[in-house]
């Protein structure tokens, strides 16, 4: 069996334009169909565009025709009408024939586009999902401060930052008071509205500079930058007289603070010393802060 095959009955646009003028001299039916418009006796391929295509086709394709004799995958977008936009892809070749033409096969990219569309989407989704979960894997899920690994990071990234300007970094344990005896009292549900509401006490009376996380049960820590033992001591008093002046969720909190100032220390030294700073506050009656 023979089978008689056309040109025109290919799925796509096929258009032959002169290499000068861009006059279409053949264009299939499906070009035609594609652009929702009749044939044109002397149209210009230019006309089928929207300005700004046709626009690209004079300025970008026609002279990359005439310089390498191809232009392959061009976005187009054909005026179907006032207010249809349909865009295609375009291939085109210089054929060496007297005079040079112009064979274009003109393509929708419709579904291209799309898909396209829906991977930047996709791709958009998971770059946001990513930033949410390294969000929340440095985050403390209940106060929404840093979590203890985040606090050692950024407390690390701060001390190398002071060692190479030479100036005092501090490192501020705070405990709160008889936490066990308000969970056995009030319920943890009391006990975990004390810890969100003391990481608000603590976030509004730190400095935007300074790290702050929850890095264990009722402990939280606080590394700042460029305070001397004066300045440290003074701060560690603000920090308790905030929470001492109204009750938390009812209850009459207070807490215990170690602080631990060096310029050359390492981060183990430092949180050492304040955790032992802060087991001296505790055993000489608490409510207190106790300084390096």
């Amino acid at each position: 069996m023979t089978a008689e095959f056309s040109l025109n009955d290919f799925p796509i646009g096929l258009v032959v334009t002169t290499l000068d003028t861009s006059q279409v001299v053949m264009a299939s039916p499906y070009f035609y169909e594609l652009c929702q418009q009749p044939a044109v006796a002397n149209a210009k391929l230019g006309q089928y565009f929207t300005p700004a295509s046709k626009i690209l086709l004079e300025s970008f394709v026609m002279p990359m025709l005439l310089h390498q004799g191809h232009c392959d995958e061009i976005q187009l977008t054909i005026a179907a009408s006032t207010t249809v936009r349909i865009p295609v892809l375009a291939n085109a070749r210089v054929m060496p024939t007297e005079p040079a033409m112009i064979y274009w096969a003109i393509s929708t990219s419709q579904k291209r586009d799309s898909l396209y569309q829906q991977l930047v989407d996709l791709r958009n989704d998971l770059e946001v999902r990513a930033e949410k979960l390294e969000l929340l894997s440095q985050t403390d899920e209940l106060t929404g401060l840093y979590n203890r690994r985040a606090f050692i990071e950024r407390a690390n990234l701060m001390m190398k930052q002071a060692m190479r300007s030479e100036m005092t970094c501090a490192f501020f344990m705070l405990d709160i008071d008889y936490f066990k005896t308000i969970n056995d009292q009030y319920g943890h549900n009391v006990g975990d509205h004390v810890l969100r509401d003391m990481a608000k006490i603590l976030t509004t009376n730190t400095r935007e500079n300074d790290i702050l996380a929850r890095i264990g049960g009722e402990e939280f820590a606080i590394m700042t930058l460029g305070q001397g033992r004066e300045d440290s001591a003074q701060f560690a008093e603000k920090l308790l007289a905030a929470i001492r002046v109204q009750p938390i969720q009812g209850i009459a909190v207070t807490a215990s603070l170690g602080c631990a100032i060096s310029k050359t220390a390492s981060f183990e030294q430092m949180y050492q010393e304040a955790d032992i700073l802060l087991y001296q506050a505790k055993s000489q009656g608490r409510d207190q802060a106790v300084c390096q």
